[in-house]
């Protein structure tokens, strides 16, 4: 028997989306754990706790993802109490709590509900979860049977974020605007990756529109139509084309230089993962030769001031060496519409370089 199971994701958006949370979750049981990043759960908790116990579930406990996606905080959680008690996982924070406790959750085959408290991936609606190693460093993929069971996006929390949260999650989402076409480019697709390139177009578009007003307005605490329409491409069309496109095409070289920067310490100690995927969006838009979506992206870039150098983030060109290492053992660059040699690389670097003089 030959067949395709898509799970689409689930998601509320709005100031008031916890609202309708005991309803939505009411099926799955009454005893909860919540578990997150430690500000996320400070600033998201209290409300869902709230619209909880007023509905009569129990919080069994509160507990800190470990503070980096890795499988060993998997399995630490997996020893918790409160975690095998628990009829559902309700998960705070950014991306890497949540993709911890998707893949706790998905070991544990229990349900889960996701409560994004920046804005800053796709990691809330797709299946798949990006792991690290307890240094920081990328180490793989694993990919969850499906999305979480719902995301509630509330959108005054987000607001209420640092805005450098935001901002990178622009950075990381302009990459899905670009390098599933790059790698599917030339190539028959069936239906589903059809789809999935086509939805990518709005991971881009959207902001470049809005990007810059709801930089604004998070500074200002704001949560606004700006915002709301900066927010949905960054955690929702990403996740769509995520959930539909083959892993082949999921990401590319903008991806790829990101895990290399990641593999330098101080580089990833203090800098944002989207922040450095949206400076290799524009090394691959060199590579690719792109140099009428560059002119149209760099105003952008400028504007919210969005790396266009390596030098952004303090290294040199020897460093450099490095990121291109450990970029070409990754898989992300192997289905791509050219072959990315180091040689490539390297001129696509050192020509952006020029470029942005």
């Amino acid at each position: 028997m030959q067949y395709k199971h898509v799970f689409l994701p689930n998601y509320t958006l709005g100031v008031d989306a916890y609202h309708e949370l005991p309803t939505l979750t009411a099926a799955y049981g009454r005893k909860v754990v919540f578990i997150g990043g430690k500000t996320a759960l400070t600033k998201a908790s209290l409300p869902v706790k709230q619209q909880l116990e007023n509905n009569d579930f129990q919080v069994l406990d509160i507990l800190w993802y470990g503070g980096e996606a890795t499988l060993e905080h998997v399995e630490s959680l997996k020893r918790e109490k409160s975690v095998q008690e628990s009829n559902i996982i309700f998960a705070f924070g950014g991306g890497k709590a949540i993709d911890t406790c998707k893949v706790l959750s998905d070991q544990l085959q229990k349900p889960l509900f996701v409560f994004p408290t920046i804005a800053s991936t796709c990691a809330s609606v797709t299946s798949v979860c990006a792991m690290y190693t307890p240094q920081g460093a990328f180490d793989s993929l694993y990919w969850r049977k499906k999305p979480a069971e719902h995301a509630f996006i509330n959108t005054k929390i987000i607001a209420e974020a640092p805005v450098k949260y935001l901002w990178a999650g622009i950075g990381d989402t302009l990459a899905k605007g670009y390098e599933p076409e790059f790698s599917s480019r030339g190539r028959e697709l069936d239906y589903y990756n059809s789809l999935g390139i086509a939805l990518s177009k709005l991971c881009q578009q959207p902001l470049v529109k809005y990007g810059e007003q709801a930089l604004q307005d998070v500074k200002e605490k704001k949560a606004s139509k700006a915002l709301e329409e900066t927010i949905l491409p960054i955690i929702i069309n990403t996740g769509l084309v995520s959930n539909h496109v083959i892993n082949d095409y999921n990401s590319c070289l903008a991806h790829a230089l990101c895990y290399g920067f990641s593999s330098i310490p101080k580089v990833e100690s203090s800098h944002l993962h989207g922040e450095m995927v949206s400076y290799g969006v524009l090394v691959q838009l060199m590579l690719d030769q792109q140099y009428k979506e560059l002119e149209n992206l760099l105003p952008f870039y400028e504007a919210i001031q969005l790396p266009t150098s390596y030098q952004h983030f303090h290294v040199d060109r020897k460093d450099m060496e490095k990121v291109f290492e450990k970029a070409l053992s990754v898989n992300d660059i192997k289905v791509a519409s050219t072959a990315i040699t180091k040689e490539k690389i390297q001129k696509a670097v050192e020509a952006l370089e020029q470029y942005t003089a």
